[in-house]
């Protein structure tokens, strides 16, 4: 330090060239950390919504049937909830089929592909021909496991691994089950088709 800048003057130049650096190059780069930050707690909090739409509109869709013998009336308004719930459901599933590749994102790694997996799935078994019990029991069974996973506490390390198994499993065997499914409609059609040409050749 040069003998004619006084001790105050230094440390007037230190605090400046602090602050200098820090607006120029520290500031701007945590501003990029924070919108980061904010994007992805923004896209896991729709993530977290999507699939809690799943469960609460499955769970009430297995639970309120419309019985035998209610009214008109009675019967119209159990159908619009139902029907309200159906939609809930789509678009639940079509949004995190949409938005899946969020998952990579918010979580990366084999936990973002996990992630990016059921949300292809629990899509494909919504526009399946499944039945319809059928559907929301395979739609329960993974959405419990992929909410344990992903949005449960993270002290409990037991209930999580259980739940990554689970889930990894659950869709392996969907995936051979749909697999054998078109196998059979590809022959059955090829069957048919067979059977129309040695008709007309006959």
């Amino acid at each position: 330090m040069l003998d004619w800048i006084p001790a105050w003057g230094s440390a007037a130049l230190i605090s400046m060239a602090t602050t200098i650096f820090t607006g120029r190059y520290i500031s701007p780069l945590l501003e990029v950390r924070n919108r980061r930050f904010q994007t992805k707690m923004q896209a896991q909090e729709k993530i977290t919504t999507k699939a809690l739409s799943i469960l609460t509109a499955v769970i009430k869709l297995r639970e309120v049937q419309i019985p035998d013998g209610v009214t008109d009336t009675l019967r119209a308004a159990l159908t619009e909830e139902r029907d309200r719930w159906h939609r809930q459901v789509d678009e639940a599933t079509q949004h995190l089929t949409d938005h899946a590749q969020e998952f990579v994102f918010t979580f990366g790694g084999s936990m973002g592909e996990l992630g990016m997996r059921y949300c292809g799935t629990a899509r494909m078994i919504w526009i399946s021909d499944r039945t319809e019990e059928t559907k929301m029991r395979h739609l329960l069974e993974i959405t419990e496991h992929f909410h344990t996973l992903f949005f449960g506490s993270r002290w409990y390390v037991r209930s999580h691994v259980r739940a990554m198994g689970e889930l990894q499993r659950l869709m392996s065997v969907m995936k051979k089950k749909a697999g054998r499914r078109c196998r059979r409609a590809a022959q059955h059609a090829q069957s048919r088709c067979d059977g129309r040409t040695y008709g007309s050749e006959s």
